[in-house]
C-alpha cells in the first residue's frame, strides 16, 4: 500500500468502495497586466482599394470588346481587316475577365485576386505584342515618319513598362506588410 499523500491516514483503495478525501485548494491574489500587450491590428485596406481600381479598369476595359465593329462600321471589310480588331477584343475580353475577378477576390481579402489580375495582364501584353508583330501601329510609322522595326521597338518597350506598373500596382497588397490576405492560390493544385 501506498503512503498517504494527504498525510491524514485515512487512505483506502478506490476498489474498496470508498472516495479519498477531497483537498480543498484556493488561488489567492489578483492578475497581473502584461506588461507588453499585444494589439492585433484590424486587416488592411489596401486589398478593397486596389480591388476597387481593378474592377473599375474591368469595366473600362470590357469596351474593347466592341472593337471588331470598327471596321464594319468604316466600310472595311474582310477577314484581314478583322484580324486585328479580333486579337484586341480577345485581349480587352481577358483585361475585364480577370481584372473584374480579381478585384472581387481583393475585395474579399483573396491572395488569388492578386494572381488572377497578374495572369490576365500577362495574357493581355502577349496578345498586344501579337499585334505590334502583326503590323499594328495606330499610324505611329506614318506619323513620326519611321520604319515599322522601331515602332515595334518603341510599341513593345512602353507595353513591357505599362504592364510591370500593372502587374506592381495588383501585388501592392502583397507587398505591404499589413495583415488581411488569406492563403488562397491558384496555383494550389499544381504541388
Amino acid at each position: 500500500m501506498q503512503p498517504d499523500p494527504w498525510g491524514d491516514g485515512d487512505y483506502t483503495t478506490p476498489q474498496a468502495g470508498q472516495q479519498f478525501p477531497q483537498a480543498q485548494q484556493y488561488l489567492a491574489g489578483t492578475p497581473q497586466a502584461m506588461a507588453h500587450p499585444i494589439y492585433l491590428q484590424p486587416p488592411s485596406s489596401t486589398p478593397k482599394v486596389i480591388g476597387i481600381l481593378f474592377i473599375l479598369y474591368g469595366l473600362v476595359s470590357g469596351l474593347g470588346i466592341l472593337s471588331p465593329l470598327e471596321p464594319l462600321l468604316a466600310g472595311e471589310g474582310g477577314a484581314s481587316a478583322l484580324r486585328i480588331p479580333l486579337i484586341n477584343a480577345v485581349s480587352s475580353m481577358v483585361s475585364a475577365v480577370t481584372a473584374i475577378l480579381g478585384g472581387y477576390w481583393l475585395l474579399n481579402y483573396q491572395r488569388r485576386g492578386v494572381q488572377v489580375i497578374i495572369l490576365g495582364i500577362v495574357i493581355s501584353s502577349a496578345l498586344a505584342f501579337l499585334t505590334y508583330y502583326l503590323g499594328e501601329d495606330g499610324g505611329l510609322s506614318e506619323g513620326l515618319q519611321i520604319d515599322e522595326s522601331t515602332v515595334f521597338g518603341i510599341l513593345s518597350a512602353a507595353q513591357a513598362i505599362a504592364a510591370v506598373m500593372c502587374g506592381l500596382i495588383a501585388a501592392i497588397p502583397i507587398l505591404t506588410s499589413s495583415a488581411g490576405l488569406d492563403r488562397s492560390s491558384l496555383f494550389s493544385g499544381l504541388k
